[in-house]
């Protein structure tokens, strides 16, 4: 069984991601990176902002644990974190069981 302080700590990872993905265009960035890893500059030629708008997001997805990037030559690629949505896919099967008892 999860402690109160372990539900807790649970529960804002979740509401951080939620709040994130409240914004249609990281959940696209999410999406295209889910498809394949790209840099800022190439998300940002696929998208209706500018690179440095790109960035943005990813820096707040990247502290989120939602994206990670590594470097080729003098390219940051980026990629999703399977496991940084692991507390939303917890938290979403939690729910869905509770729901249905």
């Amino acid at each position: 069984m999860t402690k109160p302080h372990g539900r807790a700590a649970q529960l804002r990872q979740v509401l951080r991601v939620l709040t994130l993905l409240g914004r249609p265009l990281r959940v696209v960035i999410l999406q295209r990176l889910a498809r394949a890893p790209g840099t800022a500059g190439e998300l940002a030629r696929a998208l209706p902002i500018s690179r440095t708008a790109v960035v943005q997001h990813l820096k707040l997805l990247e502290a989120a644990q939602l994206v990670d990037a590594s470097f080729h030559g003098r390219r940051r690629v980026y990629y999703v974190r399977i496991e940084g949505l692991e507390p939303l896919v917890q938290w979403l099967t939690s729910l869905r069981s509770s729901a249905s008892q």
